[in-house]
């Protein structure tokens, strides 16, 4: 077993046994800021991710990247160009630089009716006596995306945004704060903050897109792990970022 980080989200991977109480065994690891506990799956690849609460993952921006590496690093793959299978589709990667390790994933394109059959788009919410506009988009998971006056006031509601009735089982939440560049902070489902979330930028980047805000297609996201690019080019939504190799990793770390 190994530890890799995706701007500072970091998971524990290992290859896959079918044997194993893998969602268990992830509670049990993800402590000491790691996020994540990942397994290969080969012939096809396959990415399988549990959260810190032992839930299954569909999918995670960041954790793709740091899953080609670890299938580099291991002589899984040999290529460039992978196809990597998710719970939630099929996702088209590429490694585009060694030192640093850097993975472009080719994201499926978003889905915006959510599973109460309704459109959110700058949806009003109110969470402890604040008013927010919420808009809703699937990235590879369900995101709900908020750009408030008052930043830190939202950090304190996230868990109370996160955990409404209609969000609670679903949806990962997304902060973002526009000044010289765009910040994006991410509450996730089963795990809480964390420094870094690639399906959350996308989602970002989609949204901003949507309501009109930006004025290029694509922009370097900045979040507390580090930058990732998103964009979207004649192939479709994309995602650019590192990956990096931390540490191997025993039981009772």
């Amino acid at each position: 077993m190994e530890i890799y980080s995706g701007c500072e989200n970091t998971f524990i991977i290992c290859m896959y046994q079918s044997q194993k109480d893998y969602a268990a065994y992830a509670q049990m690891v993800c402590k000491n800021k790691i996020d994540g506990f990942m397994m290969v799956k080969t012939t096809p690849l396959e990415m399988v991710l549990y959260n810190q609460d032992g839930s299954l993952a569909s999918m995670c921006g960041n954790g793709i990247r740091c899953f080609i590496e670890y299938c580099y690093r291991h002589h899984i793959i040999q290529e460039e160009e992978n196809m990597v299978l998710t719970p939630s589709g099929r996702i088209d990667t590429k490694i585009v630089n060694l030192s640093p390790f850097m993975v472009y994933v080719r994201m499926n394109e978003p889905i915006f009716t959510y599973i109460d059959n309704r459109i959110y788009l700058d949806e009003p919410i109110v969470v402890n006596n604040h008013i927010y506009k919420i808009s809703l988009v699937h990235t590879g998971v369900w995101h709900g995306i908020i750009l408030p006056d008052d930043f830190k006031q939202a950090l304190e509601d996230a868990p109370l945004i996160r955990n409404l009735p209609l969000f609670k089982e679903y949806l990962n939440l997304d902060i973002i704060m526009i000044t010289n560049d765009i910040y994006v902070k991410t509450y996730e489902r089963g795990v809480g903050f964390t420094k870094a979330c690639g399906t959350g930028v996308m989602a970002s980047f989609v949204i901003l897109e949507k309501l009109k805000l930006l004025t290029c297609n694509q922009i370097a996201v900045r979040t507390d792990g580090g930058y990732i690019e998103a964009g979207r080019n004649e192939k479709g939504l994309y995602i650019l970022g590192p990956s990096r190799y931390v540490s191997s990793y025993k039981d009772g770390e």
